[in-house]
């Protein structure tokens, strides 16, 4: 694309003299400054700076109206996505175009103008799109947020019962829990009585029966939590499955509070309810 812009745009500079062909001919100044545009433009052109490229083809063709330059100034404008204007740029070339171009020049120059008839119905169906969306939007925003609001009713209604078995199945788990911990602790209480002896009426335990009853006391205070923590838990569950909220009208709901204090030889815990 470079050279054959290149060579017709040289083409008359380089070929026979038609200055006098022209209504006015360009000066010498006119006519050099011409040249030195023409140059730029191509130069540009080579590097895609087709803006560029354009604007300097179309200030060389007017100071120095020769018809190839029309040649270069519609690759610009097509390669600019100007399809329309780079046809009517070819057209006015076509009658100074050489013999052996015309029929090349024509289906180029028809082709252009099947492209721009496409892009320009193209951009009318998704100028249409947006138009008939953005009067769909302001005209069913009422209907539409009604079935919305139809649509999150069922989900609403169904985040209390789902919440209540999460609840009450991680209470089950707390309890099973708590209740493993208690086997624990009696399985070290009972190694901490085969340890121990009674002398004189006095109770004497050796050192593995202590650690089974320091063991049995940490046992002691999981099996405690779990039992705790699980009963809250699922009857949290509980309250939420055997009473659910309306789906139209929301209301409080009790927050429940879970205290657990523990120490060395024992815990608390502490449930309370705010709503």
């Amino acid at each position: 694309m470079k050279g054959a812009a290149l060579a017709l745009g040289l083409a008359f500079w380089l070929g026979a003299p038609v200055a006098s062909a022209l209504p006015d001919a360009p000066s010498a100044a006119e006519d050099a400054k011409a040249r030195e545009l023409f140059r730029e433009g191509d130069r540009a052109y080579a590097e895609a700076r087709y803006e560029d490229a354009l604007a300097r083809f179309e200030e060389a063709y007017r100071l120095s109206p020769r018809p190839r330059l029309l040649f270069n100034i519609g690759n610009a404008l097509e390669r600019l996505g100007q399809l329309a204007d780079a046809a009517d740029a070819l057209e006015r070339y076509l009658p100074d175009a050489k013999p052996n171009e015309l029929d090349v020049l024509q289906k180029r120059i028809d082709n252009l103008r099947k492209r721009a008839a496409e892009k320009r119905a193209r951009d009318r169906a998704e100028d249409d799109t947006d138009t008939d969306t953005d009067t769909d939007t302001d005209a069913d925003a009422p209907a539409k947020r009604k079935r919305a609001k139809a649509r999150a009713a069922p989900e609403s209604e169904a985040s209390e019962p789902t919440l209540g078995w999460v609840l009450v199945g991680a209470g089950g788990v707390a309890v099973a829990t708590g209740a493993t911990f208690g086997l624990m602790a009696l399985s070290q209480r009972s190694e901490a009585d085969a340890s121990c002896k009674t002398s004189g009426g006095e109770r004497l335990c050796d050192s593995r029966a202590r650690d089974a009853i320091d063991r049995d006391g940490r046992y002691s205070l999981f099996a405690d939590l779990g039992f705790g923590v699980g009963a809250v838990l699922a009857g949290a569950g509980a309250y939420l499955l055997l009473f659910p909220g309306p789906a139209e009208a929301p209301r409080k709901r009790a927050a429940w509070q879970t205290e657990v204090h523990a120490s060395g030889s024992g815990g608390t815990l502490g449930v309370r309810a705010r709503f």
